[in-house]
């Protein structure tokens, strides 16, 4: 997930009108800065039971995001309900965590990464991101390393599929049943065709289509996808409780993102969200 300027949403590659405005699906992105990490019952004491953090790309707030120290980070925090990542596949079949599809946001290389191989991905380090400088040398961290660390802490894998390409969902999938993960990970992504796809390929998994804003139609491309939830930009829908409760009203989980401060996170609370994805909010 990445935050975008307000009133756009991801909708294709090329400019489309949403609410009036004008988007662009490839919007280049800025790495996540540091970030002053709160306790949740500090920020919501009397509602710190009624929701579930996510940790976005690991405990980003501090750590560089998507790498095994930022998700090392929050799983031997404790507490957290799942780790967020992102993931592409590499030109040779790797699946990689990176947020965008070129490199240079964060590592020090250039490039696609699906145009990558992963030899050519490893001789990159991290450059950009939380306190990047305190890990000099830091590699990209693999799907594998990733689940790895889930596994390790007790924590659900919550995976956004960034790479567009239907046909490696049976591969992404393959991952899953390898590590014994169908019903445990929450795959997440805007690519509707992808969570077609694995829909096709395993009815029974769990799956939330991300969106920018909550309306009708993506209510119904959610259920028609075959998901269990709805994983939606906070700042964008705030002000839309009602639309919230009209998720919960068509059996569809809600999930939001990101919340790092106390209005929002109060406002999340309020409107009845079960998981809340944070850069920099601790559980207990």
């Amino acid at each position: 997930m990445g935050k975008l300027n307000k009133f756009t949403a991801f909708m294709g590659n090329k400019f489309q009108p949403v609410f009036g405005k004008i988007v662009y699906r490839n919007m280049r992105r800025k790495p996540i800065v540091p970030k002053e990490l709160k306790r949740l019952s500090d920020l919501a004491p009397l509602d710190k039971d009624k929701v579930q953090l996510v940790a976005h790309r690991g405990l980003s707030g501090a750590y560089p995001e998507n790498t095994a120290p930022s998700f090392e980070a929050a799983g031997k925090h404790g507490g957290y309900f799942g780790l967020e990542c992102d993931t592409h596949m590499t030109r040779d079949g790797v699946w990689v965590i990176m947020h965008d599809p070129d490199v240079s946001t964060i590592y020090s290389g250039t490039g696609d990464v699906k145009e990558l191989s992963f030899d050519e991905i490893e001789r990159m380090h991290v450059a950009r991101g939380s306190n990047a400088d305190k890990f000099p040398g830091l590699k990209a961290c693999t799907l594998q390393e990733y689940i790895d660390i889930c596994k390790k802490y007790n924590c659900h894998p919550i995976i956004e599929i960034k790479d567009p390409r239907k046909d490696k969902m049976q591969d992404f999938y393959n991952v899953l049943l390898k590590n014994d993960l169908l019903k445990d990970a929450v795959i997440i992504s805007f690519i509707l065709d992808d969570l077609k796809e694995l829909h096709d390929i395993d009815p029974t998994l769990n799956m939330w289509y991300l969106v920018n804003y909550l309306d009708n139609k993506n209510i119904k491309d959610a259920r028609d996808a075959g998901c269990s939830g709805m994983d939606f930009s906070a700042e964008f829908n705030a002000c839309r409780p009602e639309w919230i409760r009209k998720v919960h009203d068509n059996g569809l989980k809600t999930a939001c993102w990101t919340v790092d401060n106390r209005e929002m996170l109060a406002s999340m609370i309020d409107a009845g969200v079960e998981y809340i994805t944070t850069n920099s909010i601790l559980p207990e």
